[in-house]
């Protein structure tokens, strides 16, 4: 799951393109370059922000490719005039057809060994691509995607919390079945993998699946190859409150749709893997509900998670309902006081770019024990048949992690 105010490409209602380019070069691309896949519609309040992260990146053997996708604001003019001062900058024009499909033609585009998506309101820390770049050679063919984690920042690119951190590497299947541990603009990817798993699958929004094509594309990626990891806060995610309410519906059918088809793949699998994952999306949606003031959903969903997973719900509900209470009471503003000082109080509220990326906001808390983790990190699944040779599925080489 992507953290409460998760973007999503709007889509359009008239007939789709006649074409939708699709991840399919038979070639491995330039050897070391990073291609940069930014989707855009209506963008043009951060798109320059974000191509200037990009562009500040200090591995510099990378191209970007916009794809705006059928935008009606001044996206284009921008990208094509910051074109004019970067040539590895490209900007590619299409008709509106959607997140999946927008990604799917720029990567269409890229000439580069490995590809690094990023929507066109995140940044990145100038240190990103160096550091996945550096794991990624380290760890051999069989590491096929290198992720990093998040924080969520504000309209003016202020940090606004954690997102909170795992340590998941290896073999990564069912930990992403538990959580969508990595947002979207975290993950430097090699092209074969991209192309090995079709690109991120465009037939979701025609399944009522338009919010989740991260997590598919991940889990697609994770029953062939390993995951690894940078532990530092290298993405900047950002959050528009105003989109809440109408993401979290989107997102809770996504998820049944892509949770449902892994299901049926996998039958071996136990129903308490499924039944824990569940419950932690009720929660975490029903929570946002409430927050929101929609309090009978809120409520519905709550009990959902509460009959799926009772520990887990009671543990981190009453927590989660607590520091609500704190942030909005006179008790919230005594706690922060005496915390004043703490290295969490030197992230909160300052300019991404401004803070260390090693320093966390906060004490990292996990509502999964060690004990249930290890658990469903040790559960077996085939590697898929086009998985690299030599390499099988067994559980992550480090199960530690911290889930929010």
């Amino acid at each position: 799951m992507q953290p409460r105010g998760s973007k999503r490409q709007h889509l359009s209602t008239g007939p789709p393109a006649a074409a939708h380019a699709r991840a399919g070069h038979d070639s491995p691309g330039r050897a070391g370059l990073v291609s940069v896949i930014i989707p855009a519609y209506n963008e043009a309040a951060t798109i320059e922000r974000t191509i200037s992260s990009v562009r500040n990146q200090t591995y510099s053997n990378l191209e970007m490719q916009v794809v705006d996708d059928g935008s009606t604001d001044e996206t284009a003019a921008i990208v094509q005039r910051l074109a004019g001062i970067d040539h590895r900058i490209m900007l590619l024009r299409k008709p509106n057809g959607g997140l999946s499909s927008a990604r799917n033609y720029g990567i269409a585009h890229a000439g580069g060994e490995f590809i690094a998506p990023i929507d066109a309101d995140d940044l990145w820390h100038p240190d990103k691509i160096k550091k996945q770049m550096a794991v990624m050679r380290d760890g051999g063919d069989q590491v096929g995607l290198v992720y990093c984690w998040s924080r969520a920042i504000d309209e003016r690119d202020r940090v606004l919390f954690d997102i909170t951190p795992c340590i998941f590497r290896g073999d990564v299947y069912t930990a992403l079945i538990l959580r969508n541990f990595l947002s979207s603009g975290a993950p430097l990817i090699r092209r074969r993998c991209v192309e090995e798993v079709g690109g991120y699958d465009a037939t979701l929004s025609s399944r009522g699946a338009t919010c989740c094509e991260d997590l598919k594309f991940n889990l697609d990626v994770a029953e062939r190859y390993d995951f690894d990891l940078v532990p530092a806060f290298l993405l900047a995610y950002r959050i528009r409150a105003a989109s809440m309410s109408s993401d979290s519906d989107a997102m809770l059918r996504s998820y049944k749709v892509v949770i449902d088809e892994v299901r049926a793949r996998h039958p071996e699998l136990p129903a308490r893997l499924f039944r824990w994952a569940d419950g932690h999306q009720h929660l975490e949606f029903g929570l946002t509900y409430l927050a929101g003031g929609q309090w009978a959903t809120g409520a519905s969903l709550l009990l959902k998670a509460l009959v799926e997973d009772p520990p887990a719900t009671i543990r981190q509900g009453m927590r989660r309902v607590f520091a609500r209470f704190r942030r909005s009471s006179g008790f919230g503003a005594l706690a922060r006081a005496r915390r004043r000082g703490g290295a969490g109080n030197t992230v909160i509220n300052r300019n991404f770019f401004e803070v260390d990326p090693t320093i966390l906001c906060g004490r990292p808390r996990a509502p999964w024990n060690r004990r249930r983790l290890a658990y469903a990190a040790a559960l077996f699944v085939e590697r898929r048949a086009d998985s690299p040779s030599g390499t099988d599925h067994r559980s992550p080489v480090d199960v530690r992690a911290h889930i929010r």
